[in-house]
């Protein structure tokens, strides 16, 4: 059973520290602040520690309470999702579909599947989490999301996996560049002697071994790489002049200042974006999302 007072308290010990100060929180929460005090020394018998220590420039959280912090404010903000779960429930609405989307599908495939299951289910909702690879299968896998756009493109075992296209690479190359302007595309060995700006293989290792790979096809080892945390730093890093990178044609939509994106010579592909989720957990939404993406991208069987 959901003890709502101990989130409460919850809430009331986050307020505190956010704030910093007991009359600020005090105020934020509507609350006068003998209650609030009374509040915060309840949750700290409930959970066996101090969480707070008053100082001449207000209060701030004890080392416990530094560490409880982030559990404490998912506890916090999964309660608020339930709470809100329950009441478009309890309005006859269907339950919300969850799903992960890594950047590069965000402009090019997230709006057509979207578009596609509003038109066959028009009162579902759609809550959308940009994860990378890696991250969207782990939440499949601890069922935080019903499905995902991933960059695969073979069975994933225990994902299904649903090919929506083909990719192919494009070289992203600083401003200013030599290679920067010219007809034509570029050929990828002209990268040879630069400085590689990449995700690191653990975001999607697929997508990752996809890029050496064209990389020694072409007659060379990529050198100096320099990873970046995100799709959207990779570019930053690229606009910066600390390298180029390879980068899919779906982040090229972005087109950020400073970065100039050229065709590569010859069929240089990356790994397409596919539909993915759990085998075991074949839900509605599950259903649902294959008949969208089949309908939107026109693909076959799942892989």
């Amino acid at each position: 059973m959901v003890d709502f007072r101990s989130l409460r308290r919850m809430g009331h010990f986050l307020a505190v520290a956010e704030e910093g100060h007991f009359g600020r929180a005090a105020a934020r929460l509507g609350l006068s602040q003998p209650p609030l005090t009374a509040q915060i020394q309840a949750l700290e018998a409930e959970l066996g520690v101090r969480l707070l220590e008053r100082g001449r420039n207000g209060t701030r959280p004890t080392r416990e309470g530094e560490a409880l912090i982030p559990i404490l404010r998912r506890i916090v903000e999964d309660a608020k999702r339930a709470e809100a779960l329950a009441m478009e429930l309890r309005a006859g609405r269907h339950a919300p579909m969850a799903m992960a989307c890594v950047t590069s599908a965000l402009f090019g495939f997230l709006p057509p599947l979207a578009r596609a299951l509003r038109a066959i289910r028009p009162d579902a909702a759609l809550s959308v989490q940009e994860m990378d690879t890696t991250d969207s299968l782990e939440a499949l896998r601890r069922g935080e999301v019903d499905f995902a756009l991933v960059r695969l493109d073979a069975a994933h075992p225990p994902f299904g996996v649903l090919p929506l296209g083909a990719d192919r690479l494009l070289a992203a190359l600083p401003e200013g560049h030599p290679l920067a302007a010219g007809p034509g595309p570029v050929a990828l060995a002209k990268l040879a002697g630069e400085p590689l700006v990449a995700l690191p293989r653990s975001i999607s290792p697929a997508y990752f071994d996809r890029q050496v790979q064209a990389c020694r096809d072409a007659g060379f080892e990529p050198r100096a790489m320099r990873e970046a945390g995100s799709a959207m730093a990779q570019l930053a890093f690229v606009a910066a002049g600390f390298g180029v990178a390879l980068v899919s044609s779906g982040i090229a939509q972005l087109r950020p200042p400073g970065v100039a994106f050229r065709e590569l010579a010859g069929t240089v592909t990356a790994v397409g974006v596919a539909l993915a989720w759990h085998e075991d957990r074949e839900t509605e939404a599950v259903r649902l999302a294959r008949e969208a993406a089949q309908t939107a991208f026109q693909t076959g069987t799942p892989a």
